[in-house]
């Protein structure tokens, strides 16, 4: 109740914000929509581009250097319809337009090259298709509109994709991802083109994710996700790929955006550094809401704090080319303080004092020149920091509470990395990308704990050093006639540090027919180091020899094979199936006769902690069938419904097979959205968003209770690993927004309620040695997501 009565007083607070100020009969709000009209495949600018806004009769040409403005365009949604001589037709609908901020779109053509008008797919009909024009599977494009839309999201990609097909949450409190059974360490992290770190706030050593994003929806473009056979231009991958964009701040106004929630309170401008010239700068700076955050989740006593900041500033020049500075950075902090009394100590509130702290930060620019109308060469260098902290004690009752030091965590990971790109487009057929990424990658690590159980000090990490990491790769995409495109490429990287390398073909076929129907087939190697503390782990006591048993791991390897079938129907409604399977091998696992141990089944560095010495023997396989079926908004609603079947196997040291831990054999995700206005007041819009999802439980070990409660800590059966699943995973989860026009701004209030039933998952079971039994930890249970939102 009390939580209740706190969201009920906030909504209070804002309605009148909203709900005042009424527009005058009459009295027509709109805005400015502009963009830039671009060739796909060399991103050059096309100039006398026909772009229509539909059913309002206005048209304009796009200038010299491809861009377009209408000027009082009606606010609510609006559709464009973008045509030129020799290209496709390329189509921009049901835009988002509210009076608070201008609206700026890129479109990209695709060059026709011949006749066969009844295979023409346009935009419309190829909704979601992905930025990368050498993208052929398993790959799609979203929007933080998309991040807004779905409920529970909280404008995060990583909550975001758990909609899609193939991919499913590793726990309700964090964004990490499973792709098609694979371990979330898989995914790799890209920015304006770029890797980087994993930008979540509350992530440790090796994740691929953490419980808050740094990434604000006021900062983020349009941006790629992929489930599998990647390009050959991306590479130290297995499993999956955020492959993000910072959109640019407006160059011909300055505009602002507030927004405040449970999660956080932001703010963001953007504008021209000076009128009427080309540049801009866009900024968002973000600050937590502790307090309300606490209020509605237990953390076990833990209070979590944070802030991130995130830039992206534009420089286009008439002849140097475009420069682009870029950056993010994020801090956060997690206390907790038990409270001085032995007898209010539990499971929820156990008895350690923590204090951490982690800070990321991301600079780099980027330099594009284009060479002549068919080719450019880019350039990004980014620079990049990650530093944890951690400190632990416990308190002895018997000495009057004193803090007893009992461990510390001390990692940073640093980062230089500079990617050069050339792009050229041969021919209306034919197009070339090659480029060279080279990183130098230092780390400093210091993990150590006191083992109560073996009443001894244990050294998991403690490592200072760098390593080169170099790829190259080239791709070719050609396109044999207007329904055969043909993708292909070769990825190869190699990694000092241990004297690793690999060779990554990778090839695509698309062939589209007559009704609007596309077939895919692809297949690829790819290759992943191990995270770089993984080599130097080694988990001795303190007094014993030291050694890096882990130092000369193989990279892990993946073949991927994906079968796909696509089509659209004429309301839009897309029908999309992909078969796919993936062997895995030169697997790290422990290297010990009949060990559970698989990097596979990682989620983390930490999971290595009481594991041996690791070697390059497993292997895995992931196969099984996605299937979407998809109405984008058009006409205030919209629908996705993704289901997967798919089983994810592997095998130890001993070549035995199990289950492995994310093998939740299905998912089945129902989401929908429908929109409202007032015939008397246009200006205000109502939405709602729903979600029911359904899949298998994670995975469980058989723990060895007898076996555990003689040794002191957790034994399993041996033979039974991962053979245990909870209940079906169950949550429905509802969103209600509003959104008001005003005169020059845009108030937006939405309230997301999460697992609404408060249905009790099943997260995973341990070995309690203090009360000597077997327990369960269960996730998150009902958490709302309010936030306010002001563009002005």
């Amino acid at each position: 109740m009390k939580q209740i009565s706190l969201l009920v007083a906030l909504f209070s607070a804002t309605c009148p914000a909203l709900f005042s100020q009424k527009t005058l009969p009459g009295q027509e709000l709109t805005q400015k929509i502009k963009g830039i009209v671009l060739d796909a495949d060399s991103k050059k600018p096309l100039a006398n581009a026909t772009v229509s806004l539909l059913n309002t009769g206005r048209n304009t040409i796009s200038d010299a250097s491809g861009n377009f403005s209408f000027n009082n365009v009606p606010v609510g949604r609006q559709s464009l319809e973008i045509t030129s001589i020799g290209y496709e037709n390329g189509l921009a609908a049901d835009v988002v337009i509210g009076s608070g901020k201008e609206v700026f779109l890129t479109i990209a053509l695709i060059e026709k090259i011949g006749s066969l008008e009844e295979v023409t797919l346009t935009a419309s009909k190829s909704r979601g298709k992905p930025n990368n024009e050498f993208a052929t599977v398993s790959a799609r494009s979203f929007s933080m509109e998309d991040t807004k839309r779905y409920p529970a999201a909280a404008f995060d990609p990583g909550r975001m994709v758990q909609n899609f097909a193939g991919v499913s949450a590793n726990g309700d409190g964090g964004n990490e991802i499973i792709v098609r059974g694979n371990s979330p360490q898989g995914v790799l992290w890209r920015l304006e083109g770029i890797e980087i770190p994993n930008p979540n706030h509350f992530s440790s050593l090796g994740t691929s994710g953490g419980a808050i994003s740094m990434l604000s929806s006021s900062t983020l473009g349009s941006s790629d996700f992929y489930t599998g056979a990647f390009p050959a231009e991306f590479g130290n991958t297995t499993a999956g790929i955020f492959d993000l964009n910072f959109r640019n701040g407006n160059k011909d106004k300055r505009e602002y955006s507030f927004m405040a929630g449970l999660l956080g309170i932001e703010a963001a401008a953007e504008g021209p550094f000076r009128k009427g010239g080309a540049s801009s700068y866009l900024i968002n700076y973000r600050y937590s809401s502790v307090a309300l955050l606490t209020s509605f989740l237990n953390l076990g006593g833990i209070v979590p704090d944070y802030q991130d900041l995130s830039f992206k500033f534009n420089f286009p020049t008439k002849k140097a080319g475009t420069f682009t500075l870029f950056g993010l950075g994020g801090y956060n902090k997690a206390k907790k303080d038990p409270e001085k009394d032995s007898t209010k100590w539990t499971d929820d509130n156990p008895n350690y004092v923590q204090n951490a702290t982690s800070k990321l930060g991301v600079a780099g620019i980027t330099h594009q020149l284009f060479l002549n109308e068919s080719s450019y060469i880019k350039t990004i260098f980014v620079a990049s920091g990650q530093y944890a902290k951690a400190v632990y004690d416990t308190l002895n009752p018997s000495e009057n509470y004193k803090r007893v030091f009992t461990g510390l965590e001390k990692d940073l990971d640093a980062a230089y990395r500079i990617s050069v790109i050339y792009n050229n487009k041969l021919s209306s057929k034919s197009t070339l990308r090659t480029g060279v990424i080279a990183s130098r990658l230092s780390f400093d690590y210091t993990n150590n704990y006191f083992d109560e159980i073996d009443n001894v000090w244990k050294l998991l990490l403690s490592a200072e050093g760098h390593s080169l990491y170099y790829q190259g790769y080239i791709q070719w995409k050609y396109r044999l006639n207007d329904r055969i495109t043909l993708n292909t490429g070769v990825h190869a990287s190699y990694l000092d540090l241990n004297d690793t390398r690999s060779l990554e073909p990778r090839m695509a076929v698309s062939y589209k027919t007559t009704g609007n129907q596309l077939f895919t087939i692809a297949a690829g190697f790819h290759a992943k180091p191990s995270q770089l503390s993984t080599y130097y782990y080694e988990n001795i006591g303190q007094n014993n020899t030291r050694t890096n048993p882990n130092r000369n791991l193989e990279m892990n390897k993946a073949i991927h094979f994906v079968l796909g079938y696509d089509k659209t129907f004429r309301n839009s409604t897309r029908l999309k199936t992909e078969l796919y399977y993936q062997h895995l091998y030169d697997i790290p696992v422990e290297r010990k006769t009949g060990s559970y141990f698989s990097i596979l089944n990682s989620s983390s560095f930490y999971d290595l902690a009481d594991i041996g010495p690791l070697v390059s023997d497993g292997t895995g396989k992931n196969y099984g069938i996605d299937i979407s079926l998809e109405k984008p908004f058009t006409k205030n609603y919209y629908f996705l419904t993704t289901g997967s079947l798919y089983s994810s196997r592997y095998t130890n040291f001993s070549k035995q097979e199990y289950n492995t831990r994310y093998n939740r054999n299905y998912q089945l995700n129902l989401v929908a959205g429908k929109e409202w206005k007032r015939k008397k007041d246009t200006n205000k819009t109502w939405g709602l968003n729903a979600k029911v999802l359904t899949s298998g439980g994670l995975r469980d070990s058989e723990i060895d209770l007898d076996a555990s409660q003689a040794s002191g800590k957790v034994q399993y059966v041996p033979g039974k690993y991962y053979t245990q699943s909870g209940d079906p995973y169950f949550r429905v989860d509802i969103g209600i927004n509003f959104r008001r026009n005003k005169k020059q701004s845009t108030h937006t209030l939405r309230i997301d309620f999460q697992n609404l039933t408060g249905q009790k998952n099943l997260y995973f079971s341990y070995y309690d040695n203090d009360a000597k039994k077997i327990k369960k930890e269960y996730q998150t249970g009902f958490f709302p997501f309010l936030n306010y939102r002001i563009d002005f």
